[in-house]
């Protein structure tokens, strides 16, 4: 799911879960207001965010998360929407700055890199920027920096994985 156990545990615990437990996932026939029912849902809390991380995560396709969680594909869709939008909410009550490195005082942001799998290109200029010899696969870079409440504060996208980071970075390093 690309974090480990205890930040998933922070994630769980800090107000995924229960915002899973009391909040209704709207659809056009159920109360936004009204009582949730948690003895309905497929999943539980950890689950939806299991199931959440594993989408942002992964390439694989929507049936391998419906095998995966035993889940229908339009419960799929409707946890996927409910949970993208809870852990957004979750993450902006969070320090993930401080919480994840304590001996940072002053921070205010963490910046990170993903690797993006694409397919090779028919076009030999486009395979080759996405190649990445270390790897042996093609990707595509971007490089994302969050603040402490978890907003996206400045961000590369979509760069030829060929670039060094250090090439990729030197536009949010300045704006920072």
């Amino acid at each position: 799911m690309g974090i480990d156990v205890t930040t998933f545990t922070l994630l769980l615990t800090t107000g995924f879960a229960q915002l899973w437990y009391e909040t209704p996932i709207l659809r056009d026939d159920v109360n936004a207001h009204g009582n949730t029912h948690i003895e309905w849902c497929s999943l539980d809390a950890a689950g939806a965010l299991g199931l959440v991380l594993y989408y942002l995560s992964s390439t694989m396709h929507a049936i391998s998360l419906q095998q995966i969680f035993a889940i229908i594909p339009s419960t799929v869709t409707h946890y996927l929407k409910f949970g993208l939008n809870l852990l957004l909410l979750t993450l902006r009550t969070i320090a993930l700055v401080v919480a994840r490195h304590g001996r940072l005082a002053g921070a205010f942001s963490s910046i990170d890199g993903l690797k993006l799998p694409v397919q090779t290109s028919d076009d030999v200029n486009i395979e080759n920027a996405t190649f990445n010899g270390w790897l042996s696969e093609h990707f595509i870079s971007s490089v994302l920096a969050f603040s402490a409440e978890g907003v996206i504060i400045a961000a590369r996208m979509n760069a030829p994985d060929s670039w060094h980071d250090s090439c990729l970075v030197q536009q949010i390093y300045a704006s920072l």
